[in-house]
């Protein structure tokens, strides 16, 4: 998903509910009574959501707001395209990479982390959790996080992969389907992965969505940029790899919802976590 342009076109109901969430949830954040707040976004990506909905919750007095990507692409689209405050900056980030250290200048200087639509395009959300705890302060500090467990574009691209006429394209299916998809405790499942990663005091919400993109032309714009499988496919078979795609997204509505086929066409199901926990201090 490294397509900036597209991506920030993209999905806009959809962010805005996740805004409504983030400044809903915000509230569950500790601020430090003095002041001097240090907050991480992790998985920034365009700025928009950043910008709209992360920015505002900043206290007057907070010190740094850090947004950070696994991609340079996305944050060099965001600088180009608003203007950033002085109190914030970027940083390239891998939260769960196997061969990206955290910078030891990050480690335990965030007294808050925040992310959203970042963590089900996280294989390995152990390690993701793991970090965020090494980035929060030794004093203490808080995550809220906000992203899909269950979505049907995880179960197209898993369609797909398996379709004999498109399984020959595709490699890697298994990272284009959202770790907690098929889970049927996500969560239960996610607050053990909290747990184990030391956080307490976690509250875990899941909120159920239907979007209805209207026509073929309009779910294809905002599919294309979070359609990871699709980089497999070559232009010219692209428009019949969407019709199938679309098929395959609407039967799985249609079957999540109990709808006619005809009338699940261009929607998109999915379920939202909403996840808050905090760090102990250890001083």
């Amino acid at each position: 998903m490294n397509k900036p342009e597209l991506y920030h076109k993209s999905h806009g109901v959809t962010k805005r509910d996740v805004g409504e969430l983030l400044t809903q949830f915000a509230s569950k954040l500790q601020w430090r009574p003095e002041g001097g707040d240090a907050v991480l976004e992790i998985g920034c990506g365009p700025g928009d959501i950043s910008m709209k909905y992360i920015y505002p919750l900043m206290r007057e007095n907070f010190g740094k707001l850090i947004f950070s990507d696994i991609s340079w692409d996305m944050m060099n689209f965001f600088r180009e395209n608003y203007e950033i405050p002085s109190k914030c900056d970027f940083r390239q980030l891998d939260i769960a990479g196997e061969s990206f250290e955290l910078p030891d200048d990050m480690v335990g200087q965030f007294d808050h982390v925040i992310s959203s639509l970042v963590l089900h395009w996280v294989p390995d959300n152990r390690t993701a959790l793991a970090n965020m705890y090494k980035l929060l302060r030794s004093e203490g500090g808080d995550c809220l996080l906000i992203f899909f467990g269950y979505n049907s574009i995880f179960e197209a691209n898993n369609l797909m992969s398996s379709n004999p006429k498109w399984s020959q394209y595709i490699q890697n299916a298994n990272r284009f389907v959202a770790p907690l998809h098929y889970s049927t405790d996500p969560k239960g499942q996610f607050q053990q992965m909290m747990e184990a990663a030391g956080f307490c005091n976690i509250s875990i919400e899941l909120k159920a969505g239907v979007y209805n993109y209207g026509s073929f032309e309009n779910f294809k714009e905002n599919i294309t940029p979070v359609c990871g499988v699709l980089d497999f496919i070559t232009k010219s078979r692209q428009l019949e790899f969407f019709e199938d795609y679309f098929k395959a997204m609407a039967e799985t509505a249609a079957k999540k919802q109990g709808l006619p086929l005809k009338d699940a066409m261009y929607t998109m199901v999915l379920d939202t976590i909403v996840v808050y926990g905090q760090k102990k201090s250890s001083l």
